[in-house]
């Protein structure tokens, strides 16, 4: 399995408003709104992120935004079976983009074997890692998964090699995979 990481070669995102960060700070209770269903989803701008006298980056297939991913309408297309098995999308507005856009949210499985994983301990919550800095999976909680996140982290989405073969295949961009979260090998699309 490989941690599905932001890459720093293509274009980041950050929200153009303020209530625009809060949706994608979801996951934070703090800092952000919970999610809604799609249903009541209100579509966020997003603009380039550009620090200092910084250019624009293309904009790949899986740009990212914070810790957040997101995905064209074309990675959609070319991993839908995947998506719609273990994922929801909800839909972001890019500035430059000149098609959909979608942020991922994955089903989450209590996968990670937390004797031979590694990571650092949430000071409030003594059982789960943040962030896991190596991971080993219960290998019978993620047969025939090709996406998911753990409790640990609900935006940090780990995939399979299906998915790594499929995005390298169709020679979609800006996909970032990891095997360790400060080592370990790296690949970008």
């Amino acid at each position: 399995m490989y941690k599905w990481a932001v890459t720093d070669k293509y274009a980041t995102f950050i929200g153009v408003t303020a209530a625009d960060e809060r949706k994608l700070s979801w996951d934070d209770a703090f800092m952000g709104d919970p999610l809604p269903s799609i249903a009541n989803w209100i579509s966020p701008r997003l603009s380039q992120y550009l620090p200092g006298k910084a250019k624009a980056k293309k904009i790949g297939d899986s740009p990212g935004s914070s810790t957040l991913n997101l995905v064209s309408q074309h990675a959609v297309d070319v991993l839908k079976d995947i998506f719609d098995k273990h994922s929801s999308l909800y839909p972001v507005e890019l500035e430059g983009a000149d098609k959909p856009y979608y942020m991922v949210v994955a089903k989450m499985i209590d996968a990670l074997d937390r004797v031979r994983s590694t990571g650092k301990i949430y000071s409030h919550q003594p059982n789960l890692f943040a962030p896991v800095e190596t991971w080993v999976f219960k290998d019978s909680l993620i047969q025939d998964v090709d996406l998911f996140t753990v409790p640990d982290s609900v935006t940090c989405i780990y995939v399979s090699q299906k998915f790594k073969d499929r995005v390298v295949a169709t020679k979609l961009k800006g996909f970032c995979f990891k095997t360790e979260f400060w080592g370990g090998e790296t690949f970008v699309s």
